[in-house]
């Protein structure tokens, strides 16, 4: 399978909402660019799935490890070299994306230490071709607050809400679910909610450098990118 695949792609997440809003967000970037996004069963000695991303231009093959605690670090760089790097070794180089709340680690209740994912991209540079941080001051759910007509057309409202006071996007979204009698599910639960939003908006708006993953998966050269 891996002879099919001039590039490999790893995105290594914050949690399960962010590996179903990155989804979401390539499938978009497939209709407005003409690619084709397939989901696949890798089999093999350790079956997993893997992404088939087809683009006018060339074939990649993306592959997604969630971390969820602290714990999970140093398995992240482990499933990297083991999972990307020597499951794959026709795939001629990998590029990372690192996808995470940079004001994560302030939290009362915290998955992550201060540096952690400053660590694991040091010594994923190691081995990737490069490394991209998608960081933002900013919970995923903010993200997702970037576009809050969006959220307030999915949630029935006839107008735009109001964003709630707080500090975290998840608090926020919890309070605007719950004006309107629902109630806010993380993971796969959110995905109706997310696929429902105008991700150009999210893209154009968002804290988060999400640009840098259309320029490099598409190949548009009109973006300054730093590895």
């Amino acid at each position: 399978m891996s002879n099919k695949y001039e590039e490999g792609i790893a995105f290594i997440l914050e949690g399960d909402t962010e590996k179903e809003f990155y989804l979401s967000l390539l499938e978009f970037l497939c209709k407005k660019h003409g690619g084709i996004l397939e989901r696949q069963l890798d089999c093999g000695n350790s079956p997993d799935i893997i992404y088939s991303l087809r683009t006018p231009k060339r074939a990649l093959m993306l592959k997604f490890n969630t971390v969820n605690t602290v714990t999970q670090m140093p398995h992240s760089n482990r499933w990297f070299i083991t999972q990307c790097k020597e499951k794959h070794k026709d795939v001629g180089s990998w590029t990372v994306f690192l996808c995470y709340d940079l004001d994560n680690y302030k939290n009362d209740i915290t998955k992550f230490y201060e540096g952690d994912w400053a660590n694991l991209r040091t010594s994923l540079k190691k081995k990737a071709k490069a490394v991209h941080d998608i960081a933002a001051a900013a919970d995923i759910e903010d993200i997702i607050l970037s576009d809050i007509d969006g959220v307030s057309s999915f949630l029935g409202s006839s107008s735009t809400m109001e964003l709630p006071t707080g500090s975290k996007g998840k608090a926020k979204l919890k309070k605007l679910f719950r004006q309107v009698g629902k109630t806010y599910h993380e993971g796969k639960r959110a995905r109706a909610l997310i696929d429902s939003l105008d991700m150009q908006k999210i893209i154009d708006t968002s804290s988060a450098p999400l640009a840098v993953i259309e320029s490099i998966l598409f190949e548009l050269e009109f973006l300054s990118l730093k590895s």
